[in-house]
């Protein structure tokens, strides 16, 4: 909170990467309309740091579908609907990581 309340909420994520995020580290950033400033910020950080960046967005990706490097489009415009598939594609991901 307190870097949305000193900063601004579009740099939540992005400035907690500033001194944790590595080269060759993986970035995935989640956001049902692809346009969520502060997930743009963190994926055109990591890009630029030489990160590896992956989407999971939906509707019709947005600019994060755009700037990712790698894509998990969920292509319905329907919030409820994108944001449930996304929960499904979380829960995949923890068990396969797990």
């Amino acid at each position: 909170m307190a870097i949305a309340n000193d900063i601004g909420y579009e740099e939540v994520f992005r400035f907690q990467l500033i001194n944790k995020m590595e080269p060759g580290d993986i970035l995935i950033g989640i956001s049902g309309s692809g346009n969520s400033e502060n997930i743009i910020n963190a994926i055109k950080y990591a890009n630029e740091i030489g990160g590896i960046t992956i989407a999971i967005v939906g509707y019709d990706g947005g600019v994060i579908k755009e700037i990712a490097q790698y894509n998990i489009h969920v292509k319905i415009n329907n919030m409820q609907i994108v944001e449930d598939i996304h929960m499904i594609l979380d829960h995949m991901m923890m068990s396969a990581l797990k």
